[in-house]
């Protein structure tokens, strides 16, 4: 769902105090991901915040984490800010491909020039990178199978999971008007694209959006086996084509 009036009003508050503070200095401050699109879901989505300064210096930093300290609540988490300067957007364009690919389509510009919907990432460098994301989730996922976390432990985890795998999913699919794609449109897009249903998977997207009630005892940890599977696809079709550029 979008955030409330309220979270966006909220999220502009904090986007002008930034601006106030850093001063001319600040050439770009925006909001990307989940709060700036309809994958926004309260009690477990952050606010994620882009800043680009002229110059990243040491006083900036102090200053923003300063700011956010002061007008932050506890019923609205603000993750770290990425703060950068503009270079970065270029540069690292062949290091962070699936984030920079998900900020210039899902943002929002709070202050100064959009300097975020110019973005261009190569789909090798998404191939590559998630490939890396999707192993890296999988050993994650299976760790956790292993400590066994409390249940509300478990289903924070498995609700980060889904966002993560959403993430790396519309990355894959590439085209910008697949970006807008949520919930069972995207994962029917994925199966008919890369011919892989991740059932479960849309099944915790639910569930994270609250349209569907998370399971306890028993039932969880067939959910969790479940959503280990569709992962171990991901993972196998993501490594069948991680260095095609042509099969999507």
């Amino acid at each position: 769902m979008e955030p409330a009036a309220e979270v966006r009003q909220r999220i502009d508050e904090m986007g002008k105090a930034l601006a106030q503070g850093l001063g001319t200095g600040a050439e770009c401050i925006a909001v990307y991901g989940s709060a700036a699109s309809e994958d926004f879901s309260p009690g477990h989505s952050d606010v994620n915040l882009l800043i680009v300064l002229r110059r990243v210096t040491f006083a900036d930093l102090r200053l923003i984490g300063a700011t956010l300290q002061r007008e932050a609540r506890d019923d609205l988490v603000f993750a770290t800010p990425l703060v950068i300067a503009p270079p970065f957007l270029n540069d690292a364009a062949d290091s962070f491909p699936i984030e920079l690919d998900d900020i210039a389509a899902r943002h929002r510009l709070l202050h100064g020039q959009d300097l975020l919907s110019g973005i261009h990432v190569k789909t090798a460098h998404i191939r590559e990178e998630a490939e890396r994301e999707a192993r890296g989730k999988l050993l994650h996922l299976r760790a956790l199978v292993m400590h066994n976390p409390p249940e509300a432990e478990m289903r924070h985890a498995m609700a980060g999971l889904v966002s993560t795998i959403a993430l790396i999913e519309r990355a894959l699919l590439r085209g910008r008007q697949d970006t807008g794609l949520r919930g069972a449109a995207l994962f029917a897009e994925i199966k008919n694209r890369q011919g892989i249903s991740l059932h479960t998977l849309a099944r915790l997207h639910d569930m994270r959006e609250g349209s569907e009630p998370w399971p306890t005892g028993d039932a969880l940890d067939e959910l969790v086996e479940a959503a280990l599977r569709d992962v171990e696809d991901l993972v196998v079709w993501v490594d069948a084509h991680a260095h095609d550029t042509t099969t999507l």
